[in-house]
């Protein structure tokens, strides 16, 4: 190892002991059973799918639908809320598993 290899090393070492950083969360191999999914069905005919959702929420005003998902990111590895808008021409629908 170089010197500047430990010295990354030691760096990370520090952000994650003083909690100014969060270790990424290790995949698991059955995400299907762990984690809940929402669809989100497009006009073009694609499906959005989100996994590893903990909670949704359908929130109206002035007229409007709106659908909150929050979920984890497994690319960014963070925790992220997506927000849609039911009223937009290319949203058919969406869909919830039974859990949420």
């Amino acid at each position: 190892m170089n010197d500047e290899e430990s010295r990354k090393m030691n760096l990370m070492h520090f952000l994650y002991e003083n909690g100014i950083i969060e270790p990424k969360p290790e995949a698991k191999e059955n995400k299907k059973s762990d984690s809940e999914e929402v669809k989100i069905f497009l006009v073009n005919g694609k499906t959005l799918y989100f996994n590893n959702v903990s909670s949704t929420k359908e929130l109206y005003e002035n007229g409007r639908a709106v659908l909150l998902i929050k979920h984890f990111d497994e690319e960014t590895s963070k925790k992220r809320i997506s927000c849609f808008d039911l009223n937009k021409e290319n949203i058919i629908g969406y869909s919830i598993d039974d859990e949420l």
